[in-house]
């Protein structure tokens, strides 16, 4: 699984890449300069195997990467979530290309590559709920491929210099769908603006549309029957859902930090106590705690278990800790959805002002949307229950 890096090397670079961070002017606008803070910092190249130049963080490491900087900005940390998730699934996948893996690592650490995937489409609902792709790759006679199609959500499309693309193919019988590694510097690339959300503005997740795209032949990572199992393995929805529950898990815990801050300096009245020492806010601010600290515990007890499995090649037990994947993306979900409620009660008026706070109340329910989607996990659970308990008596 590549050489580790001692976590001191993970810190500084942390350390650095918030210090970055704090100087900018972050908004719900789009900032370009927040991807150059995680790119000078190091942080790209977070979880890239020590081996190969990169920082070498394994999925734990990578997700209390993720809490620190989404406490400092949500929206940003959701781009730098979709490097960390990429990159990850890609270390731990079998059934991928090894050149391919060692061709992404190079771009990112020689070169600062940012990469996401491409795969939701409009009108074509979740890929996480099966859709297929409309977007289609037509298989040329030397060997290439052209993908045409249009891709929606695609976070921190302005910054990406790579994304992983999802498409059927083209004439299959029995329908067959791939993912390719496209270069967005390639002719045919359009990148189109995405659409005014409720939360995480910043994340600028716009529209990425593809022309008769030529890829080359080692592009493709995977080729399946839409019927079958994706090769890969757990590794792409593992990675993906600890890196959103760590990302939202941030913002709850930033906003927590922050009307904490806010309620012991504010003095109302004759000045003689804080918005502290209230017991209605120190009850509300110990709800949120114990809400996040709880989430935080199970968030990085799965992380760890996956990283303990995947370090001895037990690919049980990477299935296994896979399977509380959504259970550590709903719980970090929902305390970070109440920390924020939380918060602005605490504030008062001035927490509903436009404002860091306002602004983690709305990116934190952006969560609510990202798969493993709350219904999907929650049928999940009840299936096992019932599972478990067996068949009944008639």
């Amino acid at each position: 699984m590549g050489t580790e890096t001692p976590m001191t090397v993970i810190d500084d670079a942390l350390a650095d890449g918030l210090g970055r961070l704090r100087e900018l002017d972050l908004g719900d606008a789009f900032e370009p300069r927040a991807a150059e803070a995680i790119v000078l910092s190091g942080l790209h190249a977070l979880v890239v195997p020590g081996s190969a130049g990169g920082l070498g963080a394994r999925m734990a490491e990578a997700a209390e990467v993720l809490m620190s900087v989404g406490a400092v900005d949500g929206a940003t940390t959701l781009g730098f979530a979709m490097q960390v998730h990429v990159v990850g699934a890609l270390v731990d996948s079998v059934a991928v290309p090894d050149g391919l893996r060692d061709r992404l690592f190079r771009a990112i650490v020689v070169d600062g590559a940012l990469v996401n995937n491409a795969a939701t489409e409009e009108g074509g609902g979740s890929p996480a709920r099966g859709a297929v792709p409309g977007t289609t790759a037509v298989a040329e006679a030397d060997g290439t491929w052209r993908l045409t199609g249009e891709k929606t959500w695609t976070t921190w499309l302005p910054n990406l210099s790579h994304a992983f693309v999802t498409a059927r193919v083209a004439r299959s019988d029995p329908v067959e769908v791939g993912v390719w590694f496209v270069d967005l510097a390639a002719d045919g690339i359009g990148r189109l603006p995405g659409f005014e959300a409720l939360g995480m503005r910043g994340s600028a997740s716009g529209r990425l549309v593809l022309d008769g795209v030529r890829v080359p032949a080692d592009a493709l990572v995977v080729r399946r029957r839409v019927d079958e199992p994706d090769p890969r393995g757990p590794a792409p929805g593992a990675w993906f859902g600890i890196a959103i529950a760590a990302t939202y898990l941030g913002v709850g815990e930033g906003a927590r930090d922050a009307v904490a801050r806010w309620a012991r300096d504010r003095r109302p009245g004759d000045g003689t106590a804080s918005v502290a020492d209230v017991p209605s806010v120190q009850v509300r601010l110990g709800r949120a705690d114990a809400d996040l600290r709880a989430a935080r515990i199970v968030v990085l007890d799965v992380a760890r278990r996956w990283d303990l499995a995947a370090a001895g090649g037990d690919a049980a037990g990477m299935a296994v800790a896979a399977a509380d994947v959504p259970l550590a993306k709903l719980i970090a979900t929902r305390a970070a959805v109440a920390a924020t409620d939380e918060a602005l009660r605490v504030a008062g008026g001035p927490g509903f002002l436009a404002g860091s706070l306002e602004r983690a109340f709305r990116d934190a329910r952006a969560g609510l949307i990202n798969p493993p989607l709350e219904d999907v996990a929650l049928s999940g659970f009840g299936r096992a229950v019932f599972d478990r308990v067996g068949p009944g008596a008639g």
